[in-house]
C-alpha cells in the first residue's frame, strides 16, 4: 500500500526522533562517549565557555532528567559563576532523583553561602544529628554559627558569645576528626581568642602555623599572644619572622618597637644572642665539586647600606682589574659602609670598609672585589634575607664560595654580588631547593633541572648587575651553609649535564608540589616550550578524573585528597597536598582602586591541568583581569593557581569573605620535586624521572649535543 506525502514526511521525523534518541542513549551508555561529551565539557569550561557549558548539559538533562552527575556538574559550573540560586536547583533535582546525605549537605552549604541562613539551618540541623563527625557537616555548622555572631538579625536565640561557642565546639570536632584541615585550625585559633581562651589560640595559631605557614598572620598573632603574656623574647623572635614575611606593613613594625620599648632588656638580650651566633658560627671547609668554565653572578642584595662580613682566611680586596687595594685580617668582623651626603661629615656621599672599632680601612666609589687568599676558606657574610614577602621568608648568616663583589649605587647605597663557578653555585642550590636526605637519584634530577634552569635563565637580572638572584624568584641559594656532602655527590655525579631539546637547552621549571598534574608551560605563561603537562600519579587511579577538567571534576580534584605522586603524607615541609585558607573581601578592596565594592572573583580560564591562569575581579565600579602567577600574589601570597573558590555573602548580597581551596605549592611547571621524590623511593632513576617529566627532553652533556 501506497503512502502519502504527509505520511512518508512524519513518518521520516518520527523516524529522525528514534535515532536521536537511541543517539541520546548510547552516548549515556557508551564510556567512550561520556568521556568524548565530559571532553568537550571540561574545554569549555577551561576556556571560560560557560555558556556553551550550560547550554550543552541542559540540552542532555532534557533527553536524560535522571542522570544525577549531570546536575551535579550544573550545580558546579553554577556555583563557578556565582549562580548559588541555579546551583541550589540543580541540587534539589538531584536529591529528588536520589536523598543522598551529601549531596545535602552540598545543597546546605551553598544554602550558607549565598545568605539564606534559616534554610541552611533546616538543612544543617539533621545532617548534624545523622553525621556529628562529618567534616563537611561541622564545617558548614561552624561558619553558621560564625555568621549568627557576626549578624544579630540571624542570630535569634543566641547570644554573640553562645554563637562563638557553639562556633568552637563545632570547629574542636572538625579539627580532631580532620587534623591536617588548617583553616580549621585557624578558624579555631580566632574564635578562642575572640572568647578570651588565650591558651587554646595560641596553640592553635602555632598548630596552624605549622600545619600551613601561608597562615602568615598566625606569626603575627602568636607574637601578640606572647607579648600578652610577658614572653617578651620569644616575642620579638615572632615579630622578626612575621616582618620578614610583611617587610612592608608599618603597623607591624610598630607593634615590635613597642614590644621591644616595653622591655629593652630582653630587645637587648636578643640583639646580644643574635650577635652571638654570628661570632661563633664556624663557616664550614670548601670541598672541591667539580670544574666548570661559566661564572654565575648571583645576587645577593640588590641595594643595602650596611655589610658586616669576616673571610675564614685573609680577605684580598681588589678591583676587577685586580689592582689591590688592601687586605682584611682572617677572623676579624669588617663592615661595608655607605653614607649618604647628608649624613656624612663631608657632606658627601661614601662608600667606606670599617673594621670592628669603627676606623676606615679604605673607601671606594668603584667596584671592589673582595677574594679569600685561601681558596678553600669562605667569605662570611652576616643577616643575609631571602625569600622575603613568603611565609617562608628567613634571615640569616651565610659563608660563599667564589668571591663577593661590592657595587656603589649613588643615592641608594651599594649592591653586593657573589661571583662563583656554575658547579660551585650548583652546590649551594641543590640542598636549598630539595632536603639533601631526599633519594640520590631523586637529587641528582634536581641537579640537572636546576642547572639546566640556570643556563637557561642567565642574564635575567642583566639590568641590575647580576644573572640570578637568590630567591625563588630564579632559584634558592643559600651558599656554602646549604651545603652537604649527599647533595654535593649528586651535583659531582651531574657535573655538566643538561636537558636539551634538539641542540638547544631547555627551558626548564620546577616547583614543589604539581597538585597530581603538571602544567604545560605554554599555558602558564604564554611562550611556547618544549614543557608540557604530564598526569603525575599512577595510571590505576584517578579514572574518574578526566583533563581538562569539568566543573564537578574541578571541585572534586582540588578539595579531595586525590592520589597523586606528590601525596607525600607526612614528608616534613610537604604536607600541603591539599589546603585551604581564607582572604577577606576588604583586604582585596585595598588592593583594586577605583573598583568600588567588591562584588565577584571569577576564574575565567584554566590550563589543561586546571590551574586557574586568570582571574577576574568584578566591582560596583568596573573590573580589573589578574593573569598567571599574579593570581597568586593579589589573593595574599597563596600556595598555587590551582583553585577553587567559595565566596561567603551577607545579609545585603555582597561578599564579606573567600574561601579558597586549592592544591600544589608553586607554579606547578615542569618537574614536581615531591613526586620525584616518591618516584626516586618507587626505585625510578634519575634519568627515568627526567623522561616522566620532561618527555621532550635529553639528557646532554653541555658541550656536547650527544646524549648521555
Amino acid at each position: 500500500m501506497l503512502k502519502s506525502k504527509s505520511e512518508t514526511s512524519m513518518s521520516g521525523w518520527a523516524f529522525l526522533g528514534a535515532l536521536a534518541v537511541l543517539a541520546a542513549q548510547l552516548l549515556l551508555a557508551s564510556p567512550a562517549l561520556a568521556d568524548s561529551f565530559q571532553l568537550k565539557l571540561g574545554k569549555w569550561f577551561a576556556q571560560g565557555r560557560v555558556l556553551e557549558a550550560e547550554e550543552a548539559l541542559t540540552g542532555r538533562l532534557e533527553k536524560n532528567p535522571g542522570d544525577t552527575d549531570l546536575w551535579l556538574e550544573l550545580a558546579d559550573l553554577r556555583k563557578s559563576q556565582y549562580d548559588y540560586g541555579g546551583a541550589v536547583e540543580a541540587y534539589q533535582r538531584c536529591l529528588a532523583l536520589n536523598n543522598d546525605w551529601k549531596v545535602r549537605a552540598q545543597m546546605a552549604l551553598a544554602l550558607e553561602q549565598m545568605g539564606r541562613f534559616e534554610d541552611a539551618e533546616k538543612e544543617f540541623l539533621p545532617l548534624v544529628q545523622a553525621h556529628p563527625d562529618d567534616p563537611d557537616v561541622l564545617w558548614g555548622m561552624a561558619r553558621l554559627r560564625l555568621c549568627q555572631f557576626k549578624w544579630k538579625s540571624i542570630r535569634k536565640q543566641f547570644t554573640p558569645q553562645e554563637a562563638l561557642g557553639l562556633a568552637k565546639k563545632y570547629l574542636q570536632k572538625l579539627v580532631a576528626a580532620k587534623p591536617e584541615f588548617a583553616l580549621a585550625t585557624w578558624e579555631l585559633a580566632e574564635v578562642s581568642r575572640a572568647l578570651g581562651d588565650d591558651d587554646l589560640a595560641l596553640k592553635s595559631y602555632e598548630r596552624a602555623a605549622r600545619l600551613d605557614g601561608s597562615f602568615k598572620l598566625a606569626h603575627r598573632a602568636i607574637a601578640e599572644l606572647l607579648a600578652a603574656k610577658g614572653k617578651y623574647r620569644e616575642a620579638l623572635v615572632k615579630y622578626d619572622q612575621a616582618m620578614a614575611i610583611e617587610p612592608d606593613d608599618k603597623r607591624l613594625k610598630a607593634e615590635a618597637r613597642r614590644v621591644a620599648k616595653a622591655a629593652p632588656e630582653e630587645a637587648q638580650k636578643r640583639r646580644d644572642e643574635r650577635l652571638e651566633q654570628w661570632e661563633k658560627w664556624k663557616a664550614p671547609e670548601e670541598k672541591t665539586i667539580a670544574p666548570s668554565p661559566v661564572t654565575v653572578r648571583v645576587g645577593l642584595f640588590t641595594v643595602i647600606n650596611r655589610l658586616l662580613l669576616r673571610g675564614g682566611s685573609p680577605l684580598l680586596v681588589m678591583t676587577p682589574a685586580q689592582t689591590p687595594v688592601t687586605t682584611l685580617a682572617a677572623g676579624v668582623d669588617y663592615h661595608v659602609v655607605y653614607e649618604s651626603a647628608k649624613n656624612s661629615a663631608s657632606h658627601q656621599e661614601i662608600w667606606v670598609l670599617r673594621d670592628s672599632h669603627g676606623r676606615k680601612v679604605a673607601s671606594f666609589t668603584e667596584r671592589l672585589w673582595i677574594v679569600p687568599q685561601d681558596p678553600q676558606k669562605a667569605i662570611v657574610l652576616h643577616a643575609v634575607p631571602s625569600n622575603t614577602g613568603y611565609f617562608f621568608a628567613r634571615e640569616e648568616d651565610r659563608a660563599y664560595r667564589g668571591l663577593v663583589e661590592i657595587s656603589p649605587r649613588p643615592g641608594r647605597g651599594f649592591q653586593v654580588v657573589n661571583r662563583v663557578t656554575l658547579e660551585d653555585y650548583l652546590a649551594g642550590v641543590l640542598p636549598s631547593e630539595m632536603p639533601y636526605d631526599w633519594p640520590l637519584e631523586a637529587l641528582k634530577a634536581q641537579a640537572i633541572v636546576a642547572r639546566t634552569y640556570a643556563l637557561s635563565k642567565m642574564g635575567r637580572h642583566n639590568e641590575e648587575g647580576f644573572d640570578l638572584c637568590d630567591s625563588v624568584h630564579c632559584e634558592v641559594y643559600r651558599g656554602l651553609r646549604a651545603e652537604h656532602e649527599r647533595s654535593n655527590e649528586a651535583v659531582r655525579q651531574t657535573a655538566g649535564l643538561i636537558l636539551k631539546h634538539g641542540r638547544k637547552v631547555m627551558p626548564v621549571a620546577y616547583s614543589a608540589q604539581c597538585g597530581g598534574h603538571t602544567q604545560d608551560y605554554a599555558e602558564a605563561w604564554g611562550y611556547k616550550s618544549p614543557v608540557v603537562g604530564v598526569e603525575d600519579y599512577d595510571p590505576r587511579y584517578n579514572q574518574d578524573i578526566l583533563f581538562p577538567l569539568s566543573p564537578l571534576s574541578a571541585e572534586k580534584w582540588i578539595k579531595e585528597n586525590r592520589v597523586a605522586n606528590c601525596r607525600a603524607g607526612g614528608l616534613k615541609g610537604y604536607q600541603n597536598f591539599r589546603w585551604a585558607t581564607l582572604v577577606k573581601a576588604d583586604f582585596l578592596q585595598k588592593k583594586l582602586a577605583g573598583l568600588g565594592r567588591l562584588r565577584r572573583l571569577i576564574v575565567t580560564h584554566r590550563s589543561t591541568a586546571g590551574w586557574a591562569d586568570r582571574l577576574l575581579v568584578e566591582g560596583e565600579q568596573g573590573s580589573k583581569e589578574f593573569k598567571g602567577d599574579y593570581i597568586r600574589s593579589f589573593l595574599g601570597g597563596i600556595r598555587s593557581n590551582l583553585i577553587w573558590i567559595e565566596p561567603q555573602f551577607n545579609l545585603k548580597g555582597w561578599p564579606e569573605e573567600f574561601i579558597i581551596y586549592g592544591g600544589g605549592w608553586g607554579h606547578g611547571v615542569g618537574m614536581c620535586q615531591v613526586g620525584t621524590y616518591s618516584l626516586a623511593r618507587g626505585g625510578k632513576t634519575c634519568g627515568e624521572i627526567l623522561e616522566h617529566y620532561f618527555p621532550k627532553g635529553d639528557v646532554k652533556s653541555l658541550d656536547s649535543p650527544k646524549a648521555k
